[in-house]
C-alpha cells in the first residue's frame, strides 16, 4: 500500500486514481473464495505482477491459505514438545549419572567380587604348601602349553615366620556376664586357644581403651544408635592395635586355626610380607567381620578405623528407618568390604594384594562352626538376606526402581510445568483486562 505522503501528493496533482486506496481485506476475501492450489502459470504471472508493482511502488498481496493458522499452531506445539522432551531427557541423564556415581562402589563389588574377594587361601592342601600364596597350591589340572603336567612347586621353608601374628584371641560382649546361649561356644574357643592370650571386650572396657588410646573416636562411639555398631567398631581397633584373631561369641571353635600356615617366611623380604590380614568371604559380595585375623598395625585396619566417623555421619540420620542397612554400612560387613576394596585399589596394588587373604567357609569348617544367632537382626534383615543370596536380583531390582523413579519424576516435572504455564497465562489475561478497563 502506498504511504500517506504519496497519497496526499497524488491528490494534489489530480491523479488520485493512481493512488486510490486498496481494500486489501476485500481482495483477500475474494481470493479466499477462489483459492485452490496455485498453478505454475499463476505463480509466474504473480511473479511478473510482483516485479511490476514493485517498480511502481505498489505492494502485491499474497492470498493466505485457510490452513495456515492451524499449521502455525501445530508447529508451535511440536517445537514446545521437542523442547520439553529434550529438557526431560537431560534431567533423566543427570539423575542416572548421579545414581551411578553414588552406587558405583556397590556396582563394582557385584561386578568384580571374584577379583577382589574370591577365596585364595587354601588350608586343605598339604601342610608343606604355603596356604597364603595361590601359586603354592597344587592344582592337578594345571598344565603348560604342551599339555604336560607341571611339577609341584617346592615347599616353603618350614620355620621362623617373619612378623608373626600375635597369639591373642579377641571377643566382645555387652557386659562381663555372658548370656547363657553363648557360654558353651565361648568355652569351646577358650579351650581351643588355651595357649593364646584371651581378651574379652565389654562396652565399658572398650570405651576405656578408646579413651586412652584413641580419644578422637569417643564422640562417635557415644553417638552410635545401635549397640552392635560399637561391637563392630571395637574389633577393628583392637586388631589394629594388638593384632591376633577375632571371633564372634556365637562361633563354636572345633580346633585352633593354624596361623603359621599364613605367616610370611624369613626368606620373604618383600614389603607385602610385613603384614597379613585374613577375612572370610560372604554373599552376595565381599567379606564378613565375624572371623578376622591380622598382624598388628595392618594398613587396611588403619584405614578402617580412620573411616568409621565418616560412614557413621553418612548413615546416622536414616538409622531409624532402615536399621539393618545402617548397621551393615556404618561399621558392619559392608563397611569392612568397602574399606578393603578401596585398599586393594590403592597403589601399590601388588603389595597391598599380598597383605590381604580371603578364605571361604568350607576351608574354615575344621576350625570353627558359625551358630549364626544374629541377635541384632530385625524384620528388614530377612528380605535383604534373601536378596543377598541372589546377586543378580540387585541389578534387576535396581533397573526396575530406576525406570519407575524416572517415570514418576517426569510426570511430576510435566505437571509442575503445566501449572506454571497456566498461572502465567492467567496473570497475562488479568493484566490485559486491567489495561482494557483503564482505556475504557
Amino acid at each position: 500500500m502506498p504511504s500517506l505522503w504519496q497519497y496526499v501528493r497524488g491528490m494534489a496533482s489530480g491523479s488520485s486514481s493512481r493512488y486510490e486506496p486498496i481494500d486489501n481485506d476485500k481482495d483477500r476475501d475474494h481470493d479466499r473464495d477462489v483459492w485452490s492450489s496455485p498453478s505454475l502459470a499463476s505463480l509466474s504471472s504473480l511473479s511478473s505482477s510482483t516485479s511490476h508493482t514493485s517498480s511502481s511502488s505498489h505492494t502485491a498481496v499474497w492470498p493466505d491459505s485457510p490452513s495456515q493458522p492451524h499449521r502455525n499452531v501445530l508447529g508451535m506445539i511440536v517445537r514446545r514438545l521437542r523442547r520439553g522432551t529434550t529438557t526431560l531427557l537431560l534431567i533423566d541423564l543427570f539423575i542416572v549419572i548421579v545414581l551411578l556415581v553414588a552406587f558405583e562402589p556397590l556396582i563394582t563389588l557385584l561386578r568384580r567380587n571374584e577379583e577382589f574377594f574370591g577365596p585364595r587361601v587354601v588350608l586343605s592342601g598339604p601342610s608343606s604348601v604355603d596356604a597364603w600364596d595361590p601359586a603354592g597350591v597344587t592344582v592337578p589340572a594345571t598344565k603348560h602349553a604342551l599339555g604336560i603336567p607341571l611339577p609341584p612347586p617346592p615347599p616353603p621353608p618350614p620355620a621362623g615366620k617373619r612378623n608373626a601374628i600375635p597369639r591373642i584371641l579377641h571377643q566382645t560382649t555387652a557386659t562381663e556376664k555372658i548370656p547363657e546361649k553363648w557360654r558353651e561356644s565361648q568355652a569351646s574357643c577358650k579351650q581351643a586357644y588355651k595357649d593364646f592370650e584371651y581378651k574379652l571386650w565389654t562396652d565399658a572396657s572398650a570405651r576405656d581403651f578408646l579413651a586412652e588410646e584413641y580419644p578422637w573416636f569417643i564422640n562417635v562411639w557415644d553417638n552410635y544408635v545401635f549397640p552392635i555398631q560399637r561391637a563392630d567398631a571395637i574389633r577393628y581397633f583392637v586388631l589394629y592395635h594388638y593384632g591376633g584373631i577375632y571371633l564372634d561369641m556365637d562361633t563354636w571353635c572345633n580346633s585352633s586355626f593354624p596361623l603359621e600356615r599364613i605367616e610370611a617366611t624369613p626368606e620373604d623380604t618383600s614389603e607385602g610380607a610385613m603384614h597379613r590380614a585374613l577375612f572370610k568371604s560372604t554373599l552376595p559380595t565381599g567379606i564378613t567381620n565375624d572371623f578376622m585375623i591380622a598382624s598388628a598395625r595392618h594398613p587396611a585396619y588403619e584405614s578402617a578405623i580412620a573411616q568409621l566417623p565418616l560412614y557413621n555421619k553418612i548413615t546416622h540420620f536414616w538409622a531409624k528407618w532402615q536399621p539393618y542397612a545402617v548397621i551393615m554400612i556404618s561399621a558392619g560387613p559392608m563397611f569392612l568390604t568397602m574399606v578393603v576394596k578401596d585398599y586393594l585399589q590403592t597403589p601399590p596394588y601388588a603389595m597391598h594384594a599380598r597383605t590381604i587373604g580371603v578364605i571361604n567357609a568350607t576351608e574354615l569348617a575344621p576350625f570353627i562352626t558359625d551358630l549364626e544367632s544374629g541377635t541384632w537382626h530385625q524384620g528388614d534383615a530377612k528380605a535383604l538376606m534373601w536378596i543377598g543370596t541372589r546377586p543378580w536380583t540387585w541389578f534387576g531390582m535396581g533397573a526396575i526402581g530406576l525406570i519407575a523413579g524416572l517415570f514418576v519424576v517426569n510426570r511430576l516435572l510435566t505437571w509442575c510445568y503445566g501449572c506454571a504455564r497456566g498461572s502465567r497465562s492467567s496473570s497475562s489475561a488479568e493484566g490485559g483486562l486491567l489495561k482494557l478497563s483503564k482505556i475504557v
